[in-house]
């Protein structure tokens, strides 16, 4: 079986293609998401909760263009081959940058689950811990040789915490309606198991997972079975962005306008792109 998954090993130029990609799309969607006022509420809640900005809530907009603004154009300088070096550089250093930013979120936010008893059953901050994938990206494409280091210490975080998370009752509410829209899960998942029972199986999953992949420090056989399931897990997950209708901010017509739900999925396309690059290793 390994044997067959090393045939599937992404080549170094698919690879670095991908991730040019994959952070271009990020940056410029999420960018127009903000332009657009359709991460009005994310970031509303934001800062809002935050411990030291509340007080800049009646600057929202200013606030949503400048980040949107700044995203969309790293994201044009990171897709537009014509685009010096040095340049793209820049875009980089900004990519690093937001998502430390980001990740700050984690200290400064109300990220935790009150009816868990806080931490570290995590809520809202399931999606601001993706950040530290996103910033090994951007420390690979910027040559640092702790990249590929941060990247899987960003797969196993995400991939433990919110797997862990998993045989809790308010998660397994969030997850289900994904489950039951799925076409590859509603015909067996959802229909031999119970709401808990489903989350519990997607939950073993994800920390099986989560094992395998230690086994990048030792067995490098074991590790490679870890992320074959990694990119099977996000290829997934980005499919619920076609099942799950809630992806898509109804009240601004759908389809291109990402929900918090669609921000939170559409992440994991960095997560798919770390995969690869660490696949990719020879």
């Amino acid at each position: 079986m390994i044997s067959a998954i090393e045939r599937l090993r992404p080549t170094r130029g698919f690879t670095e293609l991908f991730v040019t990609l994959s952070l271009a799309l990020l940056l410029i969607w999420f960018g127009l998401m903000n332009i657009s006022g359709a991460s009005g509420g994310i970031v509303e809640r934001w800062i809002k909760g935050h411990m030291f900005l509340s007080g800049l809530l009646p600057h929202k907009t200013y606030i949503m263009w400048g980040i949107g603004g700044l995203q969309a154009l790293s994201g044009l300088l990171i897709a537009l081959h014509s685009v010096p070096d040095n340049i793209k550089r820049l875009a980089y250093m900004f990519t690093a940058l937001y998502s430390l930013g980001a990740l700050s979120l984690m200290l400064t936010n109300p990220v935790w689950i009150d009816s868990l008893g806080g931490f570290p059953a995590i809520g809202a901050g399931q999606g601001i811990i993706k950040y530290l994938t996103l910033l090994g990206l951007a420390m690979w494409r910027l040559g640092s040789r702790h990249a590929e280091t941060v990247m899987l210490v960003g797969l196993i975080v995400v991939l433990a915490w919110i797997g862990g998370m998993k045989f809790t009752s308010p998660e397994a509410d969030g997850v289900d309606p994904l489950l039951k829209t799925s076409p590859v899960f509603n015909w067996w998942l959802t229909a031999y198991f119970t709401k808990q029972g489903a989350s519990n199986v997607i939950g073993v999953i994800e920390l099986i997972t989560v094992a395998l992949l230690t086994g990048y420090w030792w067995n490098k056989r074991l590790f490679t079975l870890g992320l074959f399931l990694c990119a099977v897990t996000f290829i997934t997950t980005l499919s619920f962005m076609v099942s799950f209708a809630p992806t898509w901010h109804s009240t601004m017509g759908g389809f291109p306008y990402l929900s918090s739900s669609g921000h939170f999925l559409l992440k994991d396309l960095a997560l798919l792109a770390a995969t690869f690059v660490l696949a990719s290793r020879r």
